[in-house]
């Protein structure tokens, strides 16, 4: 760690220009990721009945259905009413002419009962699309979009694996940006109350956004190699910002608490890498060690939060011990700029935290007990 602290101090202007570089980069093409996520995975395609699916596709083109349509008429009447029958007939005409849709049955066409409903006001249509998950979805999500929700005297609604899991990535999409709209601004006005300066509390965003852009750029990378699941992007967000917050608030805090005791800028980012930066380093390395466990797991859908883990906690490693410092080196003093609350601005070793820790630390014992 002190060869590291003296790199860092000596290249600042260069490791902040590389990593604003890879930001920039990161960003442009981690947002690709998106469209190249996968929400299948969750089958171990080596078990007796994945194999037995795949035995009966490849033999029989037997598979359950992809879509599923439910059509029912508006007035509770029956299905086999000629109106109603040639809307249905024509509903599922149109739904065996969309591109990659294959397979098609319906009430209509095979008049089983598990294809009506009791009551006979509702049919069901089935289809089998073509391709990997992800294309499924793609195909899934057209023809919601084309048949609607009405095919004239009929209520269409359209279900099925396929057409859920569309659904479930564009909400996550939506999701995650309206999550980060409020979180973000909320955590910068915790991070104001902690720090007191509107400079001190921007850097523990900062390298979140290493942290998360940078985890983006890297599944979008191993989504060329193998097949990455849609639900790590929460993990990515959620667990990038938390630690990158949890450790630059530990390094910025150390290093102004090195300023308060009167070390020069260059002592104070050094003796802040080789103290605060080791236990980042320390905990980073424990929840990636732990994350990695997930990759044991046949599974691509666990899989892909074991990748998704090791690389947002990684990079919010190098962003808390290499980028921050560099940054903090650059500001200086002037990391307590732009003081909005004065008082919580200085580091202290008085007040409630304080009183706590030094209680603790006398009687560590009962403590101890009692948290057992």
């Amino acid at each position: 760690m002190l060869a590291l602290s003296r790199v860092v101090v000596r290249h600042r202007i260069l490791i902040l220009v590389l990593t604003g570089l890879s930001v920039v980069l990161a960003a442009v093409v981690g947002f690709g990721v998106f469209g190249q996520l996968s929400s299948g995975g969750f089958n171990d395609p080596a078990s007796e009945s994945s194999r037995a699916s795949a035995l009966l596709a490849d033999r029989f083109g037997a598979s359950g259905p992809d879509l599923v349509v439910v059509a029912s008429t508006r007035d509770g009447s029956s299905i086999a009413a000629p109106q109603a029958a040639a809307a249905g007939t024509e509903l599922a005409r149109r739904l065996a002419g969309q591109p990659g849709v294959e397979q098609v049955v319906s009430a209509w066409q095979v008049p089983a009962p598990g294809m009506v409903s009791q009551d006979g006001s509702a049919a069901l249509i089935t289809a089998t699309l073509a391709g990997d998950d992800t294309a499924k979805q793609d195909i899934a999500g057209a023809v919601v979009a084309e048949l609607g929700d009405a095919a004239g005297p009929l209520d269409v609604v359209v279900g099925g694996r396929s057409a859920v899991f569309d659904a479930v990535g564009s909400t996550i999409e939506s999701d995650l940006a309206r999550a980060e709209s409020f979180a973000v601004p909320l955590t910068f006005v915790l991070l104001l109350v902690v720090f007191g300066s509107l400079v001190a509390s921007g850097l523990p965003l900062i390298i979140g956004a290493v942290s998360v852009l940078g985890s983006f750029f890297v599944l979008w990378v191993l989504t060329r190699f193998t097949d990455v699941s849609i639900f790590s992007i929460n993990l990515v967000t959620g667990l990038g910002l938390g630690l990158a917050i949890d450790y630059a608030l530990l390094m910025t805090t150390r290093f102004r608490e090195e300023l308060a005791d009167g070390y020069d800028v260059p002592s104070a980012v050094q003796r802040t890498i080789r103290t605060a930066g080791r236990t980042v380093v320390f905990s980073g390395l424990t929840v990636a060690a732990a994350l990695a466990s997930l990759l044991v797991f046949p599974q691509f859908f666990l899989r892909s939060f074991a990748y998704a883990g090791i690389a947002t906690t990684l990079l919010a490693i190098l962003g808390a011990i290499i980028a921050l410092p560099a940054l903090l080196a650059v500001l200086g003093t002037r990391v307590n700029s732009l003081r909005v609350l004065r008082k919580a601005s200085e580091p202290r070793e008085t007040g409630f935290w304080s009183r706590l820790a030094t209680r603790v630390m006398s009687r560590p014992v009962a403590y101890l007990a009692g948290g057992v």
